[in-house]
């Protein structure tokens, strides 16, 4: 896979790579059951030059993803918008130190109701650090 120069994607969750990128969820040991880490990646085009980690959770598992997330992330529960299900990001300090937000979005869909969220394939979770200060 061919990234393009301003990003590093992150294989695995351990060990971190020289630029920090990490299954975050995993190294601070607040990862919900069932959440699968895709990748992780440096964004230097973004202010902050943000270590941007994604996840994906199957519907039938996103409210409980959610609600951890909530609780450990101070992530607002999601709510329906246009086409999707979505809502800000949480922001905590890890047992790090550092600095995190966490958000939650399903792709478009037509599910109205938090409980046929079964019906959606999977959701995806992003969870990113600064590197440096704005």
């Amino acid at each position: 896979m061919a990234l393009a120069p301003h990003t590093v994607a992150c294989a695995t969750a351990s060990p971190p790579l020289l630029n920090g990128c990490a299954d975050f969820l995993a190294t601070l040991h607040i990862k919900p059951p069932h959440v699968q880490f895709v990748k992780c990646e440096l964004n230097t085009s973004r202010q902050g030059k943000p270590l941007v980690a994604s996840y994906r959770v199957a519907g039938v598992h996103a409210a409980a993803a959610e609600a951890h997330l909530v609780r450990v992330a101070h992530m607002p529960r999601l709510k329906k918008s246009c086409c999707q299900w979505d809502g800000p990001a949480g922001q905590f300090t890890g047992k790090d130190g550092k600095s995190y937000s966490a958000s939650m979005v399903s792709p478009e869909t037509s599910v109205k109701y938090r409980k046929q969220w079964r019906h959606i394939a999977s959701f995806e979770i992003v969870v990113e650090t600064l590197t440096e200060p704005i």
